[in-house]
């Protein structure tokens, strides 16, 4: 952990002993979203600091606004490393422990960041039970500050806006308010690929919605977007996540399943590292996305909008009996989908959903419906190692991975596809850092979200490796999602030292 109080000196470890500011005793961070039908607030880290000195004790009252980043060791490199571990020779460890034991002097040394933000006001001080001083702080990361922007954006004197605000295209809009964002310390928000409609309606005078419930509204689309912070060193910029783009699933030529993630090859974890419930969530089922658009009218040449609906369906990919009662998962959107005008409006097309899109979503809707997520999920990391999976154990969105093995995994739905296996990804949980028997331990409860398997690829008994059945780490339900039969050897995933 790293912290910057302002005083000019810049970061300083406080789990390094040899600067003697204060220890890092135990933290918990609550991130992310509880449901696929919420955006993420920012995320908030609880933390206590163990003071020898009194030195951040005595200054309490104006810690409010420190800065604070919390990291993992990731794999150093050996230049990486800090003359005080001495010279090789001198080191008593295997060399696939050696992250272990290595201190990070600056939040931009190879590490991994969990999360960055500022400490909040308030908070507690208590005498410690062997001397020194307990800090129980609470700190926001800076998406927060997206939150608390809500002052008038872009005017136009014409008098068609009868005074409305945040007025121009969409790209000018996201330009103005990464602008503000930057200005106030808070991250840029990076659209990664994602396409802006073609116009957005505005606002009236008296409403000032937040910065970050612009974002949500300008980005609104079949993609189904969910915004959140990710973290680089001390930096972080604010992203989305795709709930309703397909994933690929692999099976390598040794017969495991695995994804491909910003180009990385993650294999599939066994059930038996994770701790997890033998519960599962009968998801409640969706019917339907409603997108609730914009069109735009004239009166006397004063522009005015409304809401109007855009329903994508299940196009009868649904059981019947699912159908009965509709559930939509509706999100509200600024798009310009209608201009009855008359030519007043003028200031760019109107947009909508393609075929494609349509029918993505049918899929989508289809694969939400008939997956199931286990209820709860722990990482710890006395099972899986952190700078092997720094994925699992950061306040933003792992990716898709996959877990097999599981009792569950033995379920098969309705359309003789995996109930349970298939790709998933964390949207939200708890990081958790504490000593329990007198070792470190950082676990993630998380809240998963299962994501849409692409199925454009029907792969045959031939077309698998030249493996036994025994050999296959599977299900027979597994064949069905399976789409790319991966050709080289695997490599061993990362581990030790680099």
């Amino acid at each position: 952990m790293f912290i910057d109080t302002g005083n000019g000196t810049g970061w300083t470890p406080v789990n390094d002993s040899t600067k003697d500011v204060a220890a890092l005793d135990s933290f918990t961070i609550d991130w992310g979203s509880d449901g696929i039908d919420e955006q993420p607030e920012p995320a908030v880290m609880s933390f206590t600091l163990r003071d020898r000195t009194g030195r951040l004790a005595g200054q309490a009252l104006t810690l409010a606004g420190m800065k604070v980043v919390v990291q993992f060791s990731n794999q150093p490199r050996w230049m990486d490393l800090t003359p005080a571990m001495g010279c090789w020779r001198d080191l008593r460890i295997p060399i696939d422990s050696l992250h272990k034991m290595y201190s990070p002097d600056s939040p931009d040394s190879p590490s991994e960041t969990m999360f960055a933000g500022s400490v909040s006001t308030g908070g507690s001080i208590e005498p410690a039970s062997d001397g020194g001083w307990l800090l129980k702080l609470s700190a926001t990361s800076r998406m927060a500050i997206w939150k608390r922007l809500q002052s008038q954006g872009p005017t136009d004197t014409a008098a068609k806006w009868n005074g409305a605000h945040w007025i121009g295209t969409p790209s000018a809009r996201l330009k103005e308010m990464n602008c503000r964002a930057s200005a106030q310390g808070a991250p840029e928000a990076q659209l990664d690929g994602l396409a802006l409609p073609s116009s957005v309606a505005p606002y009236t005078p008296s409403d000032h919605p937040s910065q970050l419930d612009l974002l949500h509204r300008l980005t609104v689309g079949p993609r189904l977007p969910q915004w959140h912070e990710v973290y680089d060193g001390a930096a972080s910029t604010i992203r989305p996540l795709f709930l309703a783009d397909p994933i690929a699933v692999h099976l390598s030529t040794d017969g495991r399943l695995n994804v491909l993630t910003d180009g990385e090859t993650r294999y599939a974890l066994s059930a038996a590292d994770i701790e997890a419930s033998t519960d599962l969530s009968i998801t409640e089922p969706l019917t339907q996305v409603v997108i609730n658009a914009k069109r735009v009218k004239s009166d006397n040449g004063k522009l005015s909008f409304d809401d109007v609906e855009i329903t994508m369906g299940d196009q009868d990919r649904l059981p019947p009996q699912l159908t009965v009662m509709q559930k939509s998962l509706t999100v509200d959107s600024d798009m310009l989908a209608v201009d009855d005008s008359g030519g007043v409006w003028n200031s760019g097309g109107t947009s909508n959903v393609s075929a494609t899109d349509r029918a993505n979503i049918a899929q989508w809707l289809e694969s939400h419906d008939l997956r199931m997520v286990p209820e709860t999920v722990t990482f710890n990391s006395t099972r899986i190692d952190p700078a092997r999976r720094p994925w699992l154990y950061k306040a933003s969105p792992s990716g898709p991975f996959i877990i097999v093995k599981a009792k569950s995994s033995a379920l098969t739905g309705s359309d003789g596809r995996p109930s349970f296996t298939g790709p998933i990804t964390t949207i939200g949980g708890t990081l958790s850092y504490r000593w329990r028997s007198g070792k470190p331990t950082l676990t993630q409860e998380a809240t998963l979200a299962a994501l849409r398997p692409l199925l454009t690829e029907r792969i045959t008994w031939a077309d698998l490796p030249t493996l036994s059945w025994q050999q296959l780490d599977l299900h027979i339900c597994d064949l069905s999602m399976i789409q790319i039969i991966d050709t080289s050897s695997p490599t061993a995933e990362k581990e030790g030292t680099q």
